[in-house]
């Protein structure tokens, strides 16, 4: 029982130090970042502030911000969701099983609690090749959500007996 609350007390505590992260770390851009960038690797890297109104890589940038919204974030609150569900399901798992949903969770709550109080994401991390070819400006949110994909994949064949149990022995294709 007492291994079980300090697994779980670790494991909020990635939570909540990835969302504190990634909201100090827009707090320091809006600040240092607004009015110029800040160049770290010369023609590759650099700290640019952008106001982000949409989703990862500009999706949903076209839509109306009235629809563009609670699209959005009924998006972040349904994959927050799904976490909380794995959680729950795996709650006896292994520590290295459950840690990417907490962190997944962290990063989630990062841009939710962002665009709440700014209506907007901040990004400011610009990986590009002589700003000719430029990867979409990110944040330690983002970073964190990849982590926690990356994690599940190289994870996936521990995962994959907890999906297929989670949906049945055999499940209805999606398509067919």
């Amino acid at each position: 029982m007492k291994k079980t609350i300090i697994k779980y007390l670790i494991l909020i505590s990635f939570m909540i130090s990835g969302c504190s992260a990634d909201l100090k770390t827009k707090e320091i851009a809006k600040t240092n970042l607004k009015e110029h960038s800040t160049v770290l690797i010369e023609n590759a890297f650099d700290l640019r502030y952008v106001e982000n109104h949409s989703v990862a890589f500009g999706f949903l940038g076209s839509i109306k911000k009235s629809i563009r919204l609670p699209l959005i974030f009924l998006l972040t609150i349904s994959a927050s969701m799904f976490a909380f569900v794995m959680i729950w399901k795996m709650k006896n798992k292994q520590f290295r099983l459950l840690l990417p949903f907490f962190i997944l969770i962290g990063g989630a709550y990062g841009n939710i609690l962002d665009r709440i109080f700014n209506g907007f994401v901040t990004d400011f991390f610009h990986v590009h090749y002589f700003y000719e070819y430029n990867f979409p400006v990110f944040n330690v949110a983002d970073i964190l959500v990849n982590i926690a994909v990356f994690l599940i994949i190289i994870q996936w064949k521990d995962f994959k007996p907890i999906f297929e149990n989670m949906l049945g022995e055999n499940p209805e294709p999606l398509i067919k």
